[in-house]
């Protein structure tokens, strides 16, 4: 155990919150989220103590309730108590194709809320007297204090916020971000928490069989939470998220350099997976978003404007949708050329999202609500 702390960059301590964070954000950091390198396997033959073991001289990845379970165990030899909870997801970083669907469906098409629900393994720590979700397996990117109901935790994911229904036993995390607030995580602390429809369920239920994610299959991915956005890539597309803005552009997986550069993977030998040609041909694009107290008919006849020339940005569309909470969520959609494959620098990038921005700000008529 010392050696793996070690390796991990911390010494040991007694078992107190300020560990305990300390530990998790350094296993968020340290344990790469991913399939490349290493296959996702069946979790419940999933042997930690000796995934450690080898992971000291040779880091691999792991996703899932793996990693989940991999966080449990190493909490549990340094004096920590955590529990597996069953629970249901939803990714944001896996926006893209329901974004495309949402633009191609027209007005009123299409729904991020509740759609694409994931069952997921959540990791509860009880630490003097507390209730933590330390969630290594969706991942998050902070600790959530489950007895802190409606603080506000701003990450690059967009806010977070502990919710606990009166009198329910399910505590739900959510985000506000891109112009909507999306539940995030649904935590059941009952002992048998009833399943979500099954419409909104898109892998199976605890204790079915995973399917195996091998190295060089189209299942492959890897992702990267950072303090203020979100790196994702599958299949020669990457994905690039904060509470603002998503970016999408080509990365075929030839472009190894860029991959390892950006995701901190060492892939010398490994076999990607193979991407349709029509997703590496796709152009990049950058879309904000933004939530405007105006209604969707006064906020239209702002739309089409002309806008000031950007840099990289070739062509740039704008949509009006009425926002369930009221009001309208506005989003600009710019068509970006001459990306590399390294993505275009996170200074551009934020120099780009900052203006795009200004003119949703200009088309909503109102300070409205961007993250």
């Amino acid at each position: 155990m010392d050696e793996l702390l070690e390796a991990l960059g911390l010494e040991r301590r007694p078992p107190d919150t300020r560990f305990f964070e300390d530990l998790f954000l350094r296993f968020q950091r340290r344990v790469a989220n991913e399939t490349l390198t290493r296959p996702s396997g069946n979790p419940g033959a999933f042997d930690a103590e000796a995934f450690f073991g080898n992971w000291v001289e040779e880091e691999r990845g792991l996703v899932g309730e793996e990693r989940a379970r991999a966080f449990a165990w190493l909490a549990g030899q340094l004096g920590f108590a955590c529990e597996l909870e069953s629970s249901f997801c939803f990714r944001p970083w896996e926006t893209v194709e329901r974004d495309e669907q949402r633009w191609s469906e027209g007005p009123g098409g299409f729904s991020l809320k509740g759609d694409g629900a994931g069952v997921h393994r959540a990791v509860i720590a009880r630490i003097a007297g507390r209730h933590i979700l330390a969630d290594a397996g969706f991942p998050l990117p902070v600790l959530l204090p489950l007895d802190a109901p409606d603080r506000e935790f701003p990450t690059g994911f967009g806010t977070l916020t502990v919710k606990s229904p009166p009198g329910g036993d399910d505590i739900r995390i959510t985000c506000d971000a891109r112009g909507e607030e999306t539940e995030l995580l649904r935590v059941d602390l009952a002992a048998n928490p009833p399943p979500p429809p099954l419409e909104e369920i898109r892998r199976p239920l605890p204790g079915a069989s995973p399917p195996l994610d091998t190295p060089g299959s189209k299942k492959g991915f890897a992702l990267r939470v950072l303090d203020d956005r979100v790196l994702f890539w599958r299949a020669g597309r990457m994905t690039i998220l904060d509470a603002w803005s998503l970016l999408d552009y080509p990365l075929p997986a030839s472009e190894r350099a860029a991959i390892e550069k950006i995701f901190a993977l060492e892939l010398e030998g490994i076999l990607l997976p193979e991407e349709p040609l029509d997703e590496v041909a796709k152009p990049a694009t950058l879309s904000v978003f933004h939530l405007s107290p105006v209604a969707p008919l006064e906020a239209k006849e702002r739309v089409g404007r002309d806008p000031l020339p950007l840099i990289l940005v070739s062509s740039r569309e704008e949509r009006v949708e009425e926002a369930a909470s009221g009001g309208s969520r506005i989003t600009i959609r710019a068509t970006l050329a001459d990306v590399p494959p390294e993505g275009p620098g996170e200074a551009v990038r934020k120099t780009l999202v900052f203006h795009l921005v200004s003119e949703l700000f200009e088309l909503s008529g109102g300070p409205g609500r961007t993250g």
